[in-house]
C-alpha cells in the first residue's frame, strides 16, 4: 500500500503521531490495571499475560486464573472485557446471571421489545444439549452458556471491566 502525500505539515503530523502513540499506550495501561484488578478479585490466584494481534479475541492483556480468562479488548480504551468462567457451580452460574440481568434492565417509558428472560436459568439449560445464547434484554448478543456434568459455562463477550471485577468476585464467594 502506498502512502498518499499530505499537506499537513511535518510539524503536526509529527505531534499527530506522538498523541495517536500516547493513546495507545493510556489504553494499554488501563487494560493492565484491569487486568491487575482482576487478578486482586481472585485473591492472587490469577496472572496477567501479553497477548500478540493475531489471538482472538484481540486484547491489550489477558488474565489467566482457575476457571477464568480475560481478555481486555484492544477496540476499547481498556474498560472493556471478555470474559469465560469455567466449571460453575449452579449457585455461581445463577449469582452470575442475577448480577448480570440486574445490571441490564430495561429503559424504556413504554412497552417495548425487550426480553422478558434473555438468558437461561440452570435448571433450563441442564436440558439443552449445546451452548444456549445469552442476551441481552435489548435482544443483542450479549455471550453463551452451557451446563456438563454439574458444572457451568459462561462467555461473555463485552462487558465493562467493574461488572466482570464483580462476577469475579461473585463466582469466587460460591465456590
Amino acid at each position: 500500500m502506498t502512502s498518499t502525500p499530505s499537506s499537513l505539515p511535518i510539524a503536526l503530523a509529527n505531534s499527530l503521531n506522538a498523541a495517536v502513540e500516547a493513546a495507545r499506550a493510556a489504553a494499554s495501561a488501563a487494560a493492565h490495571v484491569a487486568a491487575s484488578a482482576f487478578v486482586a478479585a481472585t485473591d492472587g490466584a490469577g496472572t496477567v499475560h501479553p497477548t500478540t494481534h493475531d489471538e482472538r479475541p484481540d486484547a491489550w492483556c489477558m488474565v489467566n486464573a482457575p476457571n477464568l480468562q480475560v481478555h481486555l479488548l484492544r477496540d476499547t480504551p481498556g474498560g472493556v472485557a471478555q470474559v469465560r468462567f469455567t466449571g460453575l457451580t449452579q449457585q455461581a452460574y445463577e449469582a452470575i446471571r442475577a448480577h448480570c440481568l440486574a445490571s441490564d434492565e430495561c429503559a424504556h417509558d413504554e412497552p417495548c421489545d425487550c426480553l422478558n428472560n434473555p438468558w437461561m436459568p440452570w435448571a433450563k439449560l441442564e436440558t439443552v444439549s449445546d451452548d444456549a445464547d445469552v442476551m441481552h434484554k435489548s435482544g443483542e448478543e450479549r455471550g453463551y452458556a452451557s451446563v456438563a456434568f454439574g458444572r457451568g459455562d459462561v462467555t461473555l463477550y463485552e462487558e465493562p471491566v467493574a461488572l466482570v471485577y464483580e462476577l469475579i468476585r461473585l463466582a469466587r464467594a460460591q465456590h
